[in-house]
């Protein structure tokens, strides 16, 4: 039976032994950079927040339902949000936006979490830098024009995807063993 053959990995010194992992050893595997950490932060957060969203967006619904009757159409929602006052709309739009910054807040904690237990040299630092590149995605994606509702909504995005994950991020740096560094 003929040798077993292996692919060259890029940028390796070819082991002596002729093992194919450049002289290393299987413990002597290179750690990632802690700033490799805000990118996994960032999966993590957008993969946390995906199914927490979808249940923030079945909460809005029924709290929509359970105050302007199930079966409400768009045009009547209109009209009764255009007959109440200031200050009713204002509870109204800040009861609906609970949901999605709570759902933020809880998949940007649980982000900084992972990066800051799991990332070794990484930290709240990195784990806020997650919730950033987060927050700025996700106010990219959402962006429909500028204007004071769009400034007010990426100001809370920004200021809840960067709190919780540094803090998550803080957290996780707590919970490490002693010996994971």
């Amino acid at each position: 039976m003929a040798e077993k053959r292996r692919l060259p990995v890029l940028q390796s010194k070819p082991a002596a032994d002729g093992s194919g992992d450049g002289g290393r050893g299987d413990d002597e595997i290179q750690e990632r950079p802690p700033w490799h950490w805000v990118g996994f932060g960032t999966v993590l957060v957008f993969a946390a927040w995906l199914p927490l969203a979808y249940v923030a967006g079945a909460v809005q619904a029924r709290m929509l339902a359970a105050r302007f009757g199930e079966g409400a159409s768009k045009d009547q929602l209109d009209l009764a949000i255009a007959a109440m006052g200031e200050g009713e709309r204002t509870s109204l739009a800040l009861s609906q936006a609970l949901p999605g910054v709570l759902a933020l807040a809880l998949a940007s904690f649980a982000g900084g979490v992972v990066v800051g237990r799991f990332g070794r040299g990484a930290g709240p630092r990195e784990s806020a830098r997650a919730g950033a590149l987060t927050a700025a995605i996700a106010t990219a994606l959402a962006f429909r024009g500028f204007g004071t509702a769009m400034l007010v909504s990426a100001l809370v995005t920004f200021a809840v995807a960067i709190g919780f994950a540094a803090w998550g991020g803080l957290v996780g740096v707590r919970s490490k063993s002693p010996a994971a560094g």
